[in-house]
């Protein structure tokens, strides 16, 4: 199979709570490929997506499908299905990523210090006794928490918890956007985002910080919103944690198998110390996403960055 790509497609949208998120993204990345000189199309992510992507005789597709339906696992064991190659980790990779209680667990085995945390179902927390779960949880990890969902992304159900009263409807606010809630110990720190790329060998890009005073950390709109928001890169910190938060992310992207591309999102302490947030295997392309502006700090312009990724998945393919 010859590494020459005919035609390729950018895979977005999709059904989640993300999906203009995802568009943004996949039409960031039809922008960017075509710049970089290649015949892209942007599909989305419906029900007639497989059929279009084999009668229109795409060679390799990336995937900007943000959320469950394009992190999970399952639009990468469709595309495996009909052997369509893709940029991105493969299926038990990306389920391991996705739910952020496993993560985590991998990520303390691995001896890479994250925040200590209960996990608890909305089934669980109806049936068994709520006040008392919640006098546990604030008696176990300490006020404040961090509430959000299991399996979510983009800040979505997040909540910060300073009173143990707040606590049920945090809870209740959760379950809504997932079945599972993760109630995190909150760290003091900067929290900063690192885009990994799989060359020969992952590789960190510079990592970033954000800032949006005025809003909540956990605002959806802010977080998206380029008005709203500053971001740093590389992030404000001392040389010994920017490296330690590189090979921070680094470890992660191993650890989980994961492929291509990541993001890893972490709290920076006062020691240095970078604390695992969650992963990431479909990294955002929006104005206030990291991976176009740390790949444009070291001199890779975001086209030819996917357009190597996509080469590089055609050739897997066919080897």
């Amino acid at each position: 199979m010859t590494t020459e790509l005919e035609r390729v497609a950018v895979i977005a949208g999709g059904l989640s709570n993300e999906r203009e998120v995802s568009m943004r993204s996949g039409r960031r990345a039809l922008y960017a490929l075509g710049q970089a000189g290649l015949d892209a199309a942007l599909y989305d992510a419906d029900e007639s997506l497989l059929d279009r992507l084999v009668s229109d005789h795409i060679d390799a597709a990336y995937i900007a499908v943000h959320g469950a339906s394009g992190e999970d696992g399952s639009l990468q064991t469709a595309l495996e299905l009909i052997g369509m190659p893709y940029v991105g980790s493969p299926p038990g990779a990306c389920h391991l990523a996705w739910d952020k209680v496993v993560s985590k667990e991998l990520m303390s085995r691995a001896d890479l210090a994250t925040p200590a945390w209960v996990a608890i179902s909305s089934r669980s927390f109806r049936e068994l006794a709520p006040p008392q779960i919640v006098r546990s949880i604030a008696e176990k990890l300490g006020l404040p928490v961090v509430v959000k969902p299991a399996t979510s992304g983009s800040t979505l159900g997040m909540s910060l918890v300073e009173d143990a009263a707040d606590l049920p409807s945090a809870l209740v606010r959760c379950f809504t956007f997932g079945e599972v809630a993760l109630i995190e110990q909150y760290v003091v720190g900067r929290t900063i985002e690192v885009v990994v790329v799989e060359d020969e060998v992952p590789t960190a890009l510079p990592p970033a910080a954000f800032d949006n005073p005025g809003t909540s950390p956990f605002s959806f709109e802010a977080r998206y919103a380029a008005d709203l928001i500053t971001i740093s890169l590389p992030a404000p910190l001392p040389d010994a944690a920017l490296d330690a938060s590189a090979r921070a992310a680094e470890l992660a992207h191993r650890v989980l198998g994961l492929r291509d591309l990541s993001r890893t999102d972490l709290i920076v302490d006062e020691a240095g110390t970078p604390w695992f947030l969650e992963a990431s295997t479909s990294p955002g392309l929006t104005e206030t996403s990291v991976l176009p502006l740390a790949a444009a700090e070291v001199g890779r312009p975001l086209g030819h960055l996917l357009a190597d990724l996509l080469r590089k998945a055609h050739q897997r393919a066919g080897a």
